[in-house]
């Protein structure tokens, strides 16, 4: 199914210039827009279904989940963090000067040493300059040489730098360790008395090497972190999430939210993200429809509809979410195929990739929702062609029902959904398909009218024999129903034999004279059957063709009074286009003032036909005109006429000009015309025997 109607411009387009107060609508209607999407979108928890509850609170119901749903465990995946960071040891980083400020403190314990040596008279006088010298160190230094300090010296300096091999850690008993150690090593090294002398030393200048790195300590710490995954779990489709008089603990307000039944936590960040996300939507869905149809751009009602079907569609999913699963899969599809049909095919691509984006948005639907969305509705909207004839919609939902079942699948899988649940919402999804088509059906049905739109159904209803124009038609105007339906035939055959629209070109050929209901008696075709003798014979050529041209802004003004379809009007406007009623203009230049006689008293306002099928519905009518004058008709005159009527209309009187019709298809038109009007007059049949009477007896 396509949409009808093409606003007129210059190639059929619409224009692209449109009046200040119309840019002001359209961003109205954007302004509009946006703020319908960020409130239902907002206003989650305003809709009916969710769940209200705060930790700490006794639940007074039964909540089951409406879907299978995967959440992050905070409080869990915060536990293991902080084990995870409290098995992490404080981090050391060395002093690279440790080893060599050692060594030189231990030499300036020597220089003292001798220098105390030099100045004491007994031990104990030598204790009391180095007050850090055992009792036994001070005896054994006063009673040797000074000399022997330098062995002792070389020895201290060996043990420690032995003892500052090993890590020494700042602040821990690694220092109290190595000193003890330190002053083991200074015993065994050397034998005799002078080892007090060295033990003090070295225990006295072994020091730390490794100081505390608060830097690396957190970095290790946060890389410890880090490491510990998020616990994710899983809760499953019909799964108790918290029963009646529970006390409500943040597990379960985590589960509530992933399945949707409790409302996100709104903050200025949430909110600011959603408003910019949608408008930027709403932005880029409105230049997609000015650069790619700007005929709709040009039309404030059919902007209106545009928004309309975006906010209906998100409204309604919202409202459906935790009773149907996957409901995106019905509405997004459903709605695509009415932008399709109502408006354009590029429309509607880009109204469903913006419904899935938004959808996404909703609260924990995320990329799958999004991806089920826009799956399903591209390829509605590949098979949007087949929703018309009724025959072939079996055709968009089978397609629809398959898409959506591999779409489900493939998704389930990734997300690990059990096989159960999978099962059900693949049969649901697939369930969807002819929902989706009849929904998008009863839509295009409703809207079609109010915003002046023309679809195939809109048609439909005009090929009704019961419909009132064309039953009054029967009755009232008998000649002019017969010449409307060989016309209907004759350009309908012609339509489909150039790939027209051949319902649009029937329903207009049906419709053309129905403005002659006004004054049916005055039609020649009309006469005959009601029983009147031809009114013309008593007016003069210039009434009969003032009443005759007249027929044609009657038909315009009664469609329009019914709310006949805009192409069905201007194909009623068009039929004749600027042609002249050559009967009476040729009757009053036989008349006795030929002088006085111009053709524009006799030639039909137009306008010239703008489409394809108001063409053919002019060459059709013409045709079946001139053929009712062909007294014996045979192939080769009917043949001979249709040639000459077709090349008077498109060379003599240029009445194609404007329409968009080749030479080819015209003449491809031309031979389908004269093939069913040769059909229809020029019929041989048998002759019936007359009936014998037989006698009495007999």
């Amino acid at each position: 199914m396509r949409r009808l109607h093409t606003p007129r411009g210059a190639n059929g387009e619409g224009e692209r210039s449109w009046p200040r107060w119309d840019g002001v609508a359209r961003g109205l209607i954007g302004v509009l827009t946006w703020a319908a999407l960020c409130l239902i979108l907002l206003g989650y928890d305003l809709f009916p279904g969710r769940v209200s509850l705060q930790v700490g609170e006794v639940s007074s119901a039964l909540v089951r989940a409406p879907r299978m749903a995967r959440y992050v465990d905070d409080d869990a995946t915060k536990r293991l963090r902080d084990e995870a960071e409290s098995r992490v040891p404080p981090q050391y980083s060395p002093l690279p000067y440790a080893r060599a400020d050692v060594e030189t403190r231990v030499s300036q314990d020597f220089a003292a040493l001798r220098e105390a040596k030099a100045a004491a008279k007994s031990p104990d006088d030598l204790r009391a300059k180095v007050a850090w010298l055992s009792t036994r160190g001070a005896e054994w230094l006063f009673q040797n040489p000074v000399s022997a300090l330098s062995q002792l010296e070389e020895e201290a300096r060996a043990v420690v730098r032995e003892a500052m091999l090993k890590e020494i850690r700042e602040g821990t008993a690694d220092l109290k360790a190595a000193r003890d150690a330190a002053e083991e090593a200074a015993r065994a090294r050397v034998s005799h008395p002078g080892a007090a002398v060295v033990s003090a030393v070295a225990k006295r200048q072994t020091a730390v090497n490794r100081r505390l790195d608060t830097v690396l300590t957190l970095a290790a710490k946060e890389d410890a972190r880090n490491r510990v995954q998020e616990v994710v779990r899983t809760v499953d489709a019909d799964q108790a999430i918290i029963f009646e008089g529970e006390r409500v603990t943040r597990e379960h307000l985590d589960m509530l939210r992933a399945v949707g039944l409790a409302s996100p936590k709104l903050d200025y960040r949430k909110l600011v993200s959603v408003l910019l996300i949608v408008g930027l939507i709403v932005l880029l869905l409105g230049l997609h429809v000015r650069h790619w149809a700007p005929a709709v751009y040009g039309r404030t009602a059919w902007l209106v509809l545009l928004s309309s079907l975006a906010v209906a569609s998100l409204f309604t999913v919202n409202l459906l979410a935790l009773a149907l699963p996957n409901v995106w899969m019905l509405i997004v599809p459903a709605a695509a195929l009415m932008a399709a049909a109502l408006l354009a095919d590029t429309i509607a691509m880009a109204l469903a990739l913006a419904l899935s984006l938004l959808v996404g948005l909703m609260a924990n639907a995320g990329l799958p929702a999004t991806l089920l969305s826009l799956g399903s509705a591209a390829t509605a909207l590949a098979f949007s062609t087949q929703l018309w004839p009724l025959s072939r919609l079996r055709v968009v939902i089978g397609a629809l029902a398959g898409a959506n079942l591999v779409l489900v699948a493939a998704v389930g899988m990734m997300a690990a959904q059990q096989p159960a649940i999978l099962m059900r919402e693949a049969i649901l999804a697939g369930l969807y398909a002819p929902g989706a088509a009849v929904l998008a059906l009863g839509g295009i049905y409703a809207l079609q009218r109010p915003f002046g739109i023309t679809t195939h159904l809109g048609l439909l209803e005009l090929l009704n024999p019961q419909a009132p124009l064309l039953k009054r038609l029967q009755a009232e105007a008998p000649g002019t129903y017969h010449h409307s339906m060989m016309v209907a035939s004759l350009s309908e055959a012609a339509a489909e034999a150039i790939e027209a629209d051949a319902l649009l070109t029937r329903v207009g050929a049906l419709y053309h004279d129905i403005g002659k209901l006004y004054r049916p008696t005055f039609f020649a075709e009309n006469q005959a059957l009601l029983g009147l003798d031809n009114v013309h014979d008593h007016l003069s050529s210039s009434l009969s063709s003032l009443i005759i041209v007249s027929h044609v802004k009657d038909g315009v003004a009664l469609a329009r009074k019914h709310r006949l379809s805009p192409e069905v009007v201007d194909i009623i406007e068009q039929h004749h286009g600027s042609t002249t009623v050559s009967y009476f203009y040729q009757q009053a230049l036989s008349g006795s003032r030929p002088e006085d006689v111009s053709e524009d008293q006799f030639r039909y306002p137009g306008p010239l036909p703008g489409t394809k099928e108001a063409a053919l519905v002019m060459l059709a009518d013409g045709v079946h005109a001139a053929a009712k004058s062909i007294a014996s008709p045979t192939p080769q005159r009917v043949q001979q006429m249709v040639k000459e009527l077709v090349r008077e209309r498109v060379l003599g009187r240029r009445q194609l000009e404007r329409c968009d019709l080749t030479f080819g298809e015209v003449t491809i038109a031309e031979e389908v015309m004269n093939r069913v009007l040769t059909a229809s007059l020029c019929r041989t049949r048998i002759a019936y025997p007359e009936p014998v009477e037989r006698g009495v007896g007999m």
